[in-house]
């Protein structure tokens, strides 16, 4: 049996002799009365309690009633209030009245005026005594003084001159003979050049225009028949969407702010779901052909691609193809119009045609449709987050993820609106571009669009992962903060629109950041 052991025993067994015990240990004495030990020593226990108890108690001291007594009553008269002092209002009184009298009395009569007395002694101290010392004179030095202040108020005496200037010409005649060198002339300023170079810069522009005027106007018209099957209320949105973002960039105060936080999210209520309900119903190929067979209730739109249109294809949209043909077989219908751009559509008179490119623009155009052909057949998705997952390491790696995310979270409305006025000006031209049947700076611009859109939805993954991994105070938040983006970019792919909406949002808001974020200025705030 252990110490421990033996001192609860012991405490139960002096509880139970004092009659405290609960039920729990009364249930505790019977299971310990198996054991020996604690039988031995509860009879040891018994036994001496009956040995006290049967001793004689012990006889009390002697009486303490008298002195507890008398400290009582000193206690008492103590305590007592001590007989109230006597009153003083008469002698106040009194001394009052005194006071008043001695105010009111008449001040003593003051002794007689000892003025006259103290002259006549004066004067005749004057008489009798000798004249008095007169104080030394204090013109000189007053002479003086106002002479140091008449010199010190003149003005200061002229600098003498430079003589750098006539030795310098000296040295100069001397070296070249006695002649004079001539001063130089400043230079002119000549606008000519820039003149040159803006012009030939518009008319260059001017020429390009001209040139691909048929391909720019055929452009417009399909666009314009798309955009006449979407919703009013998505161009309302998109006009919404750029006049804030320019408000915003112009004048970024408090107040602006919160208007165009509303003005946003209106706008893309008012946008998205039109154009998802348009466009959702189109199919979209790009370098392959198509062959249409049955009803096809929206668009048909090949990139890159030939459109064969079977006897029993019923189109109820538009069929578009850049850089392709259309062929339309017997018994074909289309509720809309066939359009190639940059093709052709033998039999079909009523068709929208653009001649194709030809020359260096043929071979241009030809070598792009293997490309097209290979972007056709790749996983976009998985590019796509490939893509956005190397910006991000890139960005790890450069040092700039941390600053960008401080700087998105500073400044959320500002960099939004700047990176969808960057991606409007981006995505604008690269489609002039295209239908002009300028493929390779078309090319260039939306590969350019595409890698700002995965650094900006880089970044944006990175911040939003990182606020989710400080909130639920995870170990290595930039880490797991950056892995947890990533996971919710490709969690979003199962869904095109949720996707869509994602890459754009995130995209711009990030391509914001990165165009408000300049070297240094992070650590000026």
């Amino acid at each position: 049996m252990g110490a421990k052991g033996g001192e609860s025993w012991l405490d139960l067994l002096h509880r139970e002799a004092d009659g405290d015990l609960t039920e729990a240990e009364r249930a505790q004495l019977v299971l310990l009365e198996q054991d020996t030990t604690f039988s031995e020593v509860r009879q040891h226990l018994a036994h001496a309690t009956g040995a006290l108890q049967a001793l004689r108690p012990p006889g009390l001291p002697h009486s303490l009633a008298e002195e507890v007594a008398s400290d009582i009553a000193w206690s008492m008269r103590l305590r007592a209030a001590p007989p109230a002092p006597s009153s003083v209002a008469a002698r106040v009184a009194s001394e009052v009245g005194l006071s008043q009298r001695l105010s009111l009395a008449a001040g003593p009569a003051l002794p007689r005026s000892v003025a006259q007395d103290v002259a006549a002694e004066v004067r005749a101290s004057t008489w009798v005594g000798a004249a008095p010392v007169l104080p030394r004179s204090l013109a000189p030095t007053v002479a003086a003084e106002v002479g140091w202040a008449a010199r010190l108020e003149r003005p200061s005496p002229p600098l003498p001159a430079s003589a750098a200037g006539p030795l310098a010409a000296r040295i100069a005649r001397e070296v070249g003979g006695g002649a004079a060198t001539p001063a130089p002339t400043p230079a002119r300023h000549n606008p000519a050049p820039l003149l040159l170079v803006s012009g030939l810069l518009v008319g260059l522009t001017l020429l390009g225009i001209t040139s691909a005027w048929p391909n720019l106007a055929a452009g417009a018209t399909v666009l314009q028949t798309l955009v006449a099957q979407v919703s009013p209320l998505a161009g309302v949105g998109l006009v919404l969407l750029l006049a804030v973002s320019l408000l915003i960039a112009w004048r970024p105060t408090p107040a602006v702010q919160r208007l165009g936080a509303g003005a946003f999210a209106l706008s893309a209520v008012l946008t998205l779901p039109p154009l998802y309900q348009a466009f959702g119903r189109s199919g979209v190929t790009v370098g392959h052909d198509v062959t249409v067979h049955g009803r096809v209730a929206g668009n048909v739109v090949a990139l890159g691609g030939n459109v064969i249109l079977a006897r029993d294809a019923q189109v109820q949209g538009e069929v578009i193809t850049l850089f392709g043909d259309v062929r339309r077989e017997a018994g074909a219908s289309v509720a809309g119009r066939v359009n190639t751009l940059l093709g052709h559509a033998p039999g079909d008179a009523t068709a929208l045609q653009t001649a194709p490119p030809t020359g260096a623009s043929l071979a241009t155009a030809s070598a792009f449709r293997p490309l097209l052909g290979w972007l056709g057949g790749a996983a976009w998705s998985r590019i796509f987050v490939v893509l956005t997952g190397g910006m991000l390491l890139l960005l790890f790696v450069a040092g700039a993820a941390p600053v960008l995310a401080r700087r998105q979270r500073h400044a959320p409305l500002l960099t939004l609106a700047l990176g969808v006025l960057a991606l409007a000006l981006l995505i604008g031209p690269a489609l002039g571009l295209a239908l002009a049947g300028l493929l390779v700076p078309a090319l260039l611009a939306s590969a350019f669009a595409l890698l700002l859109v995965a650094t900006g939805l880089s970044v944006s993954a990175y911040d939003a992962g990182r606020a989710v991994a400080y909130r639920l105070r995870l170990p290595a938040p930039d880490a797991l903060g950056a892995l947890l983006g990533l996971g919710a970019v490709a969690a979003t792919l199962s869904l095109p629109p949720l996707a869509l909406t994602c890459a754009l949002v995130g995209g711009a808001w990030g391509t914001g950041t990165l165009l408000l974020t300049r070297p240094g200025r992070e650590a000026e705030s």
